[in-house]
């Protein structure tokens, strides 16, 4: 009984906690030498950024940036997975929610083989 007690008590912290994660507006993290700090201190957590009709959301665990999503009117445009500074794979979507195109980036490029999806068609483009 106090073991099925003890793990009903830690799913409720571990839920309470996770719900308790604020966003907080990109403008007030530091990002410096491909970290991410909120008041001097490495950032966990997540951030957003509204740019006229379009809606960014970041994740940052322990400073890395791991995932970053772009929204216009509640639909997916884009999104970002980060595997190092400034590098990582790219999904494009259009406002239909099919997928436009996916690929690497490098540096904040698109680089090296890109697929396109156009109606029942793939293409690749190298960069």
């Amino acid at each position: 009984m106090e073991v099925k007690q003890y793990i009903i008590i830690n799913f409720f912290l571990v839920f309470i906690s996770q719900g308790c994660n604020k966003i907080i507006q990109k403008n007030q993290l530091v990002f410096k030498d491909c970290e991410i700090y909120s008041n001097n201190q490495i950032f966990t957590g997540e951030y957003e950024l509204n740019r006229g009709d379009k809606y960014v959301l970041g994740k940052v665990l322990k400073g890395k940036l791991e995932n970053e999503k772009t929204f216009k009117d509640e639909i997916l445009l884009m999104e970002k997975d980060f595997d190092s500074c400034m590098s990582g794979f790219q999904r494009v979507f259009n406002l239909d929610g099919k997928k436009k195109s996916e690929g690497s980036f490098l540096n904040g490029k698109r680089s090296g083989k890109w697929k396109y999806f156009t109606k029942d068609s793939v293409y690749f483009v190298l960069y």
